[in-house]
C-alpha cells in the first residue's frame, strides 16, 4: 500500500485524447473549463522559456490549458512530443482534501498486512484536524505522509511516475514550502525516472516554487 502524499492530489485530463491523464493538487475543473487558455495566468510565469526547454530538451511554448482560483493556478504547456504543467495552491486548501481520499483509501480493500493498517491508523490521526491546518501545518503534513510513502525524513518534495495515457508515463513532482503546495507534471515519449530525469524535473519544480511564493 502506497499512502503517499499524491494520494491527496486528484486527476485531470491533460490533453485532447480522452485517454490522457496528469495528477493535479487542485480540484478538477470540467473539460470546457479546462480548455480555456490565459497565457496571463499566474503559474504561466512560472517556468520561463528556457527552463522549459532544458527540461524537455526542445522548444515547448504553446500554453494549452490554464485554470486559476483567487488562490490557485494552473498552466499547461504542450508540444508535439512533450507536456508540463504546473499547477499551485495554498497548502490548507489541498489539506481539506486529505480526510476523504484516506477514506476512500480505507474502503479501497488496498490495506491487507498488519504494515498497511499501522500506515492508515497514522495517517488518519494525521488528517483529522486537516481542515483547520495552518500553512505550516498542512506542509508538515504533506512531510509526514511523503514520510509514510518511503521518502526520505523530513522530505518536502516527492517525485512519482503517474499514468499519462495507455502508453505514456510522466513525472509528478510536488513540494510544500512555507504553507504553499506546487506541483509540476512532466512527460515526453518513452520516459523512464533516473537520476537525471529527477534532478531536471526537481530543479524546474523548484524555480517554480520561488515564483509562486513571490506572489502571493
Amino acid at each position: 500500500m502506497a499512502i503517499t502524499v499524491a494520494a491527496g492530489l486528484s486527476v485531470a485530463a491533460c490533453g485532447g485524447d480522452d485517454d490522457t491523464k496528469a495528477a493535479d493538487p487542485t480540484p478538477t475543473a470540467s473539460p470546457t473549463t479546462q480548455a480555456t487558455v490565459d497565457p496571463k495566468e499566474p503559474a504561466c510565469s512560472f517556468l520561463t522559456a528556457a527552463e522549459r526547454k532544458k527540461l524537455v530538451g526542445s522548444a515547448i511554448d504553446q500554453v494549452v490549458a490554464t485554470s486559476g482560483t483567487p488562490d490557485s493556478s494552473q498552466c499547461r504547456w504542450q508540444a508535439s512530443s512533450a507536456l508540463i504543467q504546473v499547477t499551485t495552491v495554498p497548502a490548507p486548501a489541498w489539506a481539506k482534501s486529505l480526510p476523504s481520499v484516506v477514506a476512500e483509501l480505507e474502503k479501497s480493500g488496498d490495506i491487507r498486512t498488519s504494515a498497511d493498517k499501522k500506515e492508515l491508523a497514522r495517517a488518519k490521526k494525521l488528517v483529522a484536524g486537516a481542515d483547520s491546518f495552518s500553512g505550516q501545518q498542512a506542509c508538515d503534513a504533506f512531510t509526514t505522509l511523503a514520510e509514510i510513502g518511503g521518502a526520505k525524513k523530513g522530505a518536502t518534495t516527492t517525485i512519482t511516475l503517474v499514468p499519462i495515457s495507455k502508453a505514456e508515463s510522466g513525472i509528478s513532482a510536488q513540494t510544500c514550502t512555507s504553507g504553499q503546495l506546487t506541483s509540476l507534471i512532466y512527460s515526453v515519449p518513452g520516459l523512464e525516472r533516473s537520476k537525471q530525469v529527477d534532478g531536471a524535473v526537481t530543479t524546474a519544480l523548484a524555480a517554480a516554487q520561488r515564483r509562486a511564493l513571490a506572489i502571493r
